[in-house]
């Protein structure tokens, strides 16, 4: 009981940004160490690299730490929290034992995109029965469908991608819409 609480403790959105920040400085000390060294070598690229991802899996994770933190009940936050945490796992693994398969790259690629996709959903999430109701979500789930089978499949027919690059643009239209209708309406009030 006592190892679960500080384990929840540590699964904080502020844990997350202050990881993210702290593994964003690496990044850029590898960077300036690569620049002053003169010298870039495979070690220090995957150095770098893991630094960048670890960053960006804590930039990511921050929004549905937040949303499992003020609404525990949201099955969403915790599943992309788990599938953020295999992407970067599986990404991590990648980068230091280079597996030249296509399939586990069709995996990691997948993976990822579920998790940056569950990320934005548990933001959605954040208010109870949003989520369902929500149209961007909708679509967004349209085009994480589509990219997923075309990753899957190996689709490189155009017409397939046209489709994914419209439902991405309606999605972003309808974010775009609803933040839009969101300020005003609180603009609006006295």
């Amino acid at each position: 009981m006592q190892m679960r609480r500080n384990f929840g403790s540590i699964l904080r959105p502020r844990s997350y940004g202050v990881g993210c920040m702290l593994f964003s400085v690496v990044s850029v000390l590898i960077v300036v160490a690569i620049v002053v060294l003169g010298e870039y070598t495979k070690t220090r690229g995957r150095v770098l690299l893991t630094a960048l991802l670890l960053a960006a899996y804590l930039f990511t994770s921050m929004a549905p730490a937040w949303t499992a933190e003020h609404r525990p009940e949201s099955r969403v936050a915790h599943i992309a929290l788990v599938v953020a945490a295999t992407a970067v796992m599986i990404l991590l693994i990648g980068v230091w034992g280079t597996p030249n398969s296509d399939a586990f790259w069709k995996s990691a690629a997948i993976i990822t995109t579920l998790g940056m996709i569950l990320s934005y959903a548990s933001v959605v999430d954040a208010e109870p029965g949003r989520l369902f109701r929500n149209f961007s979500v909708k679509v967004l789930g349209l085009a994480t469908l589509i990219i997923c089978v075309g990753i899957a499949a190996g689709i490189h027919w155009p017409p397939y991608w046209w489709v994914f690059t419209l439902a991405v643009l309606v999605w972003v239209v309808s974010v775009i819409v609803s933040v839009a209708s969101s300020l005003i309406r609180r603009s609006q009030r006295p």
